[in-house]
């Protein structure tokens, strides 16, 4: 049997696009790898125009269209069988290194397509053999960019650095779930007042779980948990307090938020996660409290 037929399984090939890492592989825990390759999926628009019996193909005849889309593959990650057996679970993975790359190598990074064998082996097997699954193409309407691209060598062993820390905490905390997903799909609302309050719900759900107060609760919070005590970390709590209020208006269909009070959120969701990785730990409220008093 081929190596990489859907009977072999030997793992997963995720393509991914808007990250160009050169052309060493970078080695992950576990037998991940992550390395350059090029494809293009082209997704034509294809109409059939009788229906279907059921479990069979729609008859002919069938009409290319135009409108359909394609996207650049520029990155391969391979996650194997032994890293996970079962292919949702790999799904699972791929996710989780997406999501460092995001954070620390390139916010524009995205998930095309999933495939049973290797990118550069698919033009020399048979047709069909390859078996594709890709998620929903997303725009993004909030396009979020790096400072710089300098020094991404070193950025992506970050991320090979903290694979196993990170994916901890995505199987053993909701809270860093929520924020994580808040963070992955906020570019792609085309309203950004859903964005908005889409990351604020994920900051209120880690720092003020309760319904009490929560303007000067989480602003204090989420401030006393990123800087130390001072006249910086108030300065940062009413900075955070007033990037609240315009989470409040949106959330009351009254959006009066600028862009760069979106970028803002963004750029806090994401220090609060880095610091979570950083740290390998989500603090539970009773620590959060603790520490906005100095009490450890």
């Amino acid at each position: 049997m081929t190596e990489g037929t859907v009977e072999d399984d030997i793992g997963t090939f995720f393509g991914l696009d808007g990250i160009d890492i050169g052309n060493a592989p970078i080695a992950f825990p576990r037998g991940i790898m992550l390395r350059k390759t090029y494809a293009y999926l082209m997704q034509p628009a294809i109409m059939a125009f009788a229906p279907a019996a059921p479990g069979c193909h729609h008859p002919g005849p069938w009409k290319e269209t135009r409108g359909g889309g394609g996207r650049t593959i520029s990155t391969e990650l391979f996650i194997p069988r032994s890293a996970a057996p079962e292919k949702g679970d790999r799904i699972g993975l791929a996710h989780t290194i997406i999501l460092l790359l995001k954070l620390w190598v390139h916010p524009g990074v995205e998930l095309v397509v999933g495939s049973n064998m290797a990118f550069a082996d698919i033009p020399h097997a048979k047709d069909a053999a390859a078996i594709l699954l890709h998620p929903p193409m997303r725009q993004r309407h909030f396009q979020l960019m790096p400072v710089s691209s300098d020094g991404i060598p070193d950025a992506l062993a970050w991320t090979s650095e903290h694979f196993e820390i990170a994916q901890n905490l995505m199987e053993s905390s909701s809270e860093f779930r929520l924020a994580a997903s808040a963070l992955d799909a906020g570019q792609s609302y085309q309203e950004t007042a859903l964005a908005m309050v889409s990351l604020w719900g994920s900051l209120e759900a880690i720092f003020s779980p309760s319904t009490g107060e929560l303007r000067f609760r989480v602003s204090a919070l989420i401030a006393a948990y990123l800087y130390p005590p001072g006249s910086e970390r108030l300065k940062h709590q009413r900075r955070i307090a007033k990037l609240y209020d315009m989470r409040s208006a949106a959330a009351h269909g009254k959006p009066r938020h600028s862009a760069d009070d979106l970028l803002q959120t963004f750029e806090l969701v994401r220090a609060v996660l880095i610091s979570f990785i950083r740290k390998g730990h989500v603090p539970s409220r009773e620590e959060f409290e603790a520490n906005l008093f100095g009490a450890q």
